[in-house]
């Protein structure tokens, strides 16, 4: 369990080493700040290069995520404009990019925030986020709000590796985002545990027929909000997500079995062998047979 204190502010900024850079993602600084009402913003808690006044601004040489879990105020970028936040907003910070951001004089907010750098954090930004768009209306997320615990807990006890872990769990940060930020809709527990479902007992048996239509009007949905929603939750169609597991159990089967071409087949759930066979070959550039000796 982590020992959290009930500190009211935190920061740390972290100087990048050889290995981080070598994971793709490295975390630069981190922190969170509790601004009472009526408080001077920024409180002028950190260093020069961090430093920016509510005029003029500031441009960074890294990504920041900060989210905010009280209070409301205001943010501006080049790129967005002017963006209200509030309780339960998240807004980026892209590099080489002007932009400033405070609370509102008369509530105040509580901000978290991690800056992170690396090839591979531009890879996940330049794919997920958008520089136009860097406020993102999240609401109050416990689970958010716990990884930022975390990664501040890990910071200020720098146990052994701890810059490494510090990384994936800002990684999963940008991926609750990410997910969150798809929608209330498909955030409903009824439509979270369809989902979850489905998926599992595609996953368990990729063999067998599968009608989702009729497993949509069986959970008292539409096909056609099921197929969006089944496609935001795992980035494919029902059928795309099907027929990949039939292909990866035809591979393990291919590899690790001696059944014939037409068994497996059968096993994964196509009509025929001929159809296997060629569908398998534009997936895989090989046909079933070349499959297997290759491996």
């Amino acid at each position: 369990m982590n020992d959290r204190s009930p500190l009211k502010a935190f920061n740390r900024y972290i100087p990048a080493s050889d290995e981080a850079k070598r994971w793709g993602l490295s975390i630069t600084d981190l922190g969170f700040t509790q601004i009472p009402a009526g408080k001077e913003y920024p409180p002028g808690e950190h260093p020069d290069s961090y430093e920016f006044n509510s005029s003029s601004g500031r441009i960074l040489a890294e990504y920041q995520i900060v989210y905010i879990t009280r209070g409301e105020g205001s943010f501006w970028s080049e790129a967005s404009g002017d963006q209200p936040i509030k309780a339960g907003s998240a807004f980026f910070l892209f590099p080489g990019i002007r932009h400033r951001y405070q609370p509102n004089s008369q509530t105040g907010w509580d901000e978290h925030w991690i800056g992170f750098a690396g090839d591979h954090a531009d890879r996940l930004m330049n794919e997920f986020f958008d520089h136009k768009q860097p406020v993102i209306q999240l609401g109050m997320n416990s689970d958010l709000s716990g990884l930022f615990a975390d990664v501040c807990d890990l910071t200020r006890h720098e146990g052994f590796g701890f810059r490494q872990i510090i990384a994936a769990k800002t990684i999963e940060i940008l991926a609750r985002v990410q997910t969150l930020s798809q929608g209330e809709t498909l955030r409903s527990p009824h439509n979270e545990r369809l989902l979850r479902e489905t998926c599992c007992v595609l996953n368990d048996a990729p063999g067998q027929k599968f009608d989702f239509n009729k497993h949509a009007t069986d959970n008292g949905i539409s096909y056609s909000s099921f197929r969006r929603l089944f496609k935001q939750h795992t980035g494919l169609s029902p059928n795309q997500y099907l027929l990949e597991i039939r292909i990866r159990k035809a591979q393990s089967l291919l590899t690790n079995t001696s059944l014939s071409v037409q068994r497996i087949s059968e096993e994964t759930g196509f009509d025929s062998s001929f159809y296997f066979s060629r569908f398998f070959k534009q997936r895989t550039s090989l046909s079933p047979l070349n499959y297997r000796k290759s491996y």
